[in-house]
């Protein structure tokens, strides 16, 4: 027996000490260190220690069908270029035209949701394609196809599996020593470009070669930028393409034969999605053919299905009911989810379009406990239709959060495959190569939140525990949040790598691994090799000798077709109109000012004002002039009415705009009289409503007394306006759910069966999920009683006395235009921004007036101005935002635009 006091165990004792110390020092130490990094440093290094390496590698894979090159562009700019507008915003199911992309194109980009669809005629394709060339001045191509960029990430990042691209290879011809190493084995058809970008470790064979690629024109946009009156709650892309060969029953056929040479552990379908645009004879012909064969793999070999973007219901439930069942594993985001829960009478199903920033995570685990229950496997009982089924794991990714859902004891290890998704998706977007630099990414998550309805199971955020896991019956939930990227610099195929590096990351139980395969091939296969540039390949796509399924008189068509359009986008965009709208809307450059010493002007509209407001001023002889002079113009005396009130007169419209524009200039003039320098710096101004005369007189566009002059006779029409009917502006916040456009239809509608004028609409974009609404008392009420139903909430009404910029101050726009006749309108020597365009006044004084009298009945875009004077920013340098006038409402509106801009916020005040 060893006793612990024995004078023997002595060295024993100290041994175990000194072991204890250090490993207590290293743990403690370790606590003190996380807690003091940024919760985005702490997560990324919570992910690090969750990433392990399964035990089972995945060492053959065949990976398919889709392959194509993607031409990335700004989607604002391209519809810029092709000079095209419209006022509907609309989800088309295949576009037919350019005016058909616009409005698929806003339905997604006002929600900040990807999409895709296809472009039925191939002229207008062909003309896209060259006004972006045009556009980029050099295109930049990239690869594209959900199968080709699973493949590169394969490729790059799990040198363990290798990848190769061709359907018809046959394994005797190559060495013995390519059998030992890793492979995959992606198809698809490739083109010369796509050729010369994939990765040289991809092994090609000519059997799916083309002559030219087949294109995709990705139409990227940030979070913030702007198109027409929307601006974009996240940053995405839409994606519209002409493919021909992607979605050929050759290449399905091919793919499915590369299955049963190669005898894969991994079966990775994609593109499935691209049979939507072909007719439904032809597409359920391919679909069927798509489940034959996935009905005849080997069970123990799993296949995971990668989704895309469909618009078309009846094929979606095709998808769901043909193909979806006979799947392993499935990767989709939540417009695919929300879609598919529209389509199939599922939980949530008026949810879609989704907003990404809007997910609520409780709403999407209902969403994929349905879709699991429903066309997953089922083994406990073998009467059931899902006995039959496969689906047993689903990866599911959005914005700002991810979830791993499986079902049985197949798949293993998934947790690391969710933080290894979560952590690329975060470096993919940002293009980051370490974790060091955390200053470009944020968690964009509450600290607590409900994640299962049905459980009452919640979420408590932990940087050092960001995952969390439940079981609902035989279904098993793992979440994590997402950090998201502020400024992305690009979003497409982020899918397609966090869905690869959660697969591969994962570990499936059911297949062994058999011997290499010793079958004799009947024929060599000509090989290409591996190529890094384009010249190096183009003599081998041209090879006549080599085969390819696609016929030669179809890829001759082709290339007259792209001649054809050429010439005709060449025409559009050189046309005289255009040019003339390009030279008029030429910014001001203020270049030479430092973007540091450059000074942004904000003058604040009709609602700031308040008794009293002008008290600062009295000691600056100059502001006190303008005053007299103001009095003298309006016949009353302005001052008086702004010192001394009363509030009940300063409120009313036809006191209240002269007296906000009058305070606002006075306050102008005595900080130039402090500051010599300051009018100098200004280099951009804008202005709330009202405050947008002050921007002009800023900028010498009006003069002081023409502006009053115009300013009285717009408050006193207004006013006028206001008395037909008792009105009001509420201040609503929305949501991705809310539905505030069907709520002002029935409230108009309701207002109209009350023989009454139907005002209802939007009159302010503030910011973000934040706007004010002009409505009548009746239309009113209706949006209070309503607020559940239509998933919105009104912060508050708003202390005026009509439902200004909107239909009803109509009638103000005949003294307005005659107010303006006769008015000398100068150009502006500082950029100006438009209430009504969101954009900046052009050079044309007719627009200037334009405008201005347009802007009485439509919305204020706010929101759109500030998203733009917050990118005149350059690297984390940014101007001086200055308000100048009574309050400080932009100032708190423009702290939800950025924070780090709003450092550099001054406030003026009178």
């Amino acid at each position: 027996m060893i006793y612990w006091n024995a004078p023997y165990n002595r060295l024993l004792r100290l041994a175990f000490i000194f072991a204890l110390v250090p490993w207590l020092y290293s743990t403690f130490n370790e606590r003190r260190r996380m807690q003091s990094y940024s919760v985005e440093r702490a997560l990324m290094l919570s992910w690090d220690k969750i990433v392990t390496q399964p035990s089972i590698f995945f060492r053959r894979a065949v990976v398919g069908i889709n392959c194509n090159v993607d031409l990335i562009v700004s989607g604002t700019a391209l519809l810029e270029r092709m000079n095209s507008t419209t006022n509907r915003r609309e989800d088309h199911e295949v576009l037919n035209n350019i005016n058909d992309l616009y409005e698929a194109f806003t339905y997604f980009f006002s929600r900040g949701a990807p999409s895709e669809r296809h472009m039925s005629d191939e002229e207008t394709f062909q003309n896209l394609i060259y006004t972006a060339g045009e556009l980029l001045h050099r295109s930049h191509y990239y690869i594209g196809g959900n199968a080709a960029l699973m493949s590169e990430k394969i490729a790059s990042s799990f040198p363990r599996t290798t990848v190769i691209c061709f359907e018809e290879l046959i394994l005797a011809s190559l060495p013995l020593n390519f059998l030992n190493q890793l492979q995959t084995y992606l198809v698809g058809p490739i083109g010369p470009r796509l050729q010369a970008l994939l990765h040289p470790s991809i092994v090609r064979t000519n059997s799916t070669r083309i002559v030219k690629d087949e294109l995709h024109i990705i139409m990227e946009y940030k979070q913030g930028e702007i198109l027409g009156e929307y601006v974009a709650p996240a940053s995405s892309r839409f994606i519209t393409s002409h493919d021909r060969y992607s979605g050929s029953s050759v290449v399905i056929e091919m793919f499915f034969k590369a299955i049963s040479q190669f005898n894969p552990d991994l079966i990775i379908l994609t593109g499935v999605h691209l049979l939507k645009h072909q007719n439904r004879e032809m597409r359920m012909e391919k679909l069927r053919l798509i489940r034959r064969n996935l009905m005849q793999i080997d069970p123990r070999i799993p296949v995971h299905l990668e989704m895309g973007s469909i618009g078309d219901s009846d094929y979606v439930q095709e998808v769901l009911n043909r193909i979806i069942p006979h799947v392993d594993s499935l990767a989709l985001n939540e417009q695919e989810l929300a879609f598919f829960s529209h389509v199939a009478n599922g939980p949530y199903a008026d949810l879609y379009p989704m907003s990404p920033g809007a997910v609520h995570v409780h709403k999407v685990v209902e969403m994929i406990y349905w879709l699991i229950t429903t066309y997953g496997f089922d083994k406990t009982d073998p009467t059931s239709r899902n006995y039959g089924y496969k689906l047993s794991r689903i990866h599911f990714h959005s914005l700002t959060f991810h979830l791993m859902v499986y079902r049985g004891t197949d798949w293993s290890n998934l947790a690391a495959g969710l933080a290894a998704g979560a952590r690329v998706a975060a470096r993919q977007a940002c293009q980051a190569s370490s974790d060091n630099n955390m200053e470009n990414v944020e968690l964009r998550s509450s600290i607590s939140f409900l994640l299962d309805k049905q459980l009452g199971k919640y979420y408590n955020f932990e940087p050092q525990k960001p995952l969390v896991s439940w079981m609902r019956n035989d279904v098993v939930f793992v979440y994590t949040p997402v950090l998201v990227c502020k400024f992305p610099t690009r979003t497409v195929g982020l899918d397609d790598v966090i869905s690869a590096t959660g697969l591969l990351h994962s570990q499936f139980y059911r297949f062994e691994r058999s011997s290499a395969c010793t079958r004799k091939a009947k024929k060599p296969v000509k090989w290409i090799e591996d190529a890094t540039t384009y010249s190096e390949t183009f003599s081998t796509m041209v090879d006549p000798f080599a085969s390819g399924p696609y016929p030669i008189e179809d890829l001759a068509r082709l290339k007259m077709s792209i001649e054809k359009s050429k010439k005709v986008a060449k025409n559009v965009v050189n046309s005289k109109y255009v040019k003339s709208v390009r030279e008029q809307n030429k910014t001001l450059n203020f270049d030479r000012i430092p973007i540091g010493d450059q000074v942004v002007v904000l003058f604040p509209g009709q609602g700031a004002q308040f008794v009293g407001m002008g008290s600062k001023l009295t000691e600056c002889s100059s502001s006190m002039a303008l005053f007299d002079e103001a009095s003298e113009i309006l016949g009353y005396d302005i001052k008086k009415i702004c010192l001394e009130g009363p509030k009940t007169k300063l409120d009313q419209t036809i006191y209240c705009q002269p007296a906000i524009f009058v305070s606002s200039m006075a306050t102008w003039e005595k900080a130039r009289q402090e500051d010599e320098t300051l009018f100098d710096r200004v280099t951009h101004t804008a202005g709330f409503s009202i405050g947008e005369y002050n921007s002009l007189v800023l900028a010498k566009v009006l003069s002081f007394r023409n502006a009053l002059r115009i300013i009285k006779v717009r408050a006193e029409a207004m006013q006028q306006c206001s008395q037909k009917i008792s009105s009001g502006m509420l201040t609503i916040r929305v949501s991705g759910a809310s539905k505030l456009a069907e709520a002002m239809a029935e409230a108009r509608k309701l207002a109209l069966e009350k023989n009454e004028l139907p005002v209802c609409e939007v009159a302010n974009f503030l910011f973000s999920g934040v706007k004010v609404v002009g409505a009548s008392e009746t239309c009113m009420k209706f949006l209070y009683e309503n607020q559940d139903r239509f998933a919105f909430r009104i912060v508050k009404r708003l202390d005026v006395s009509g439902a200004f910029h909107t239909v009803q101050m109509r009638d103000a726009v005949i003294p307005l235009k005659q107010a303006f006749s006769g008015v000398e309108v100068n150009n502006p020597v500082i950029n100006v921004y438009s209430n009504y365009s969101g954009h900046l006044h052009d050079k044309k004084k007719s627009s200037i007036r334009y405008s201005l009298i347009q802007q009485v009945f439509n919305p204020v875009k706010w929101e759109q101005i500030q998203q733009l004077i917050f990118r005149l920013h350059q690297g984390d340098t940014f101007p001086t935002y200055m308000e100048v006038g009574p309050g400080k409402q932009l100032g708190s509106m423009f702290y939800h635009i950025s924070k780090k801009a709003f450092k550099n916020y001054k406030n003026y005040s009178c």
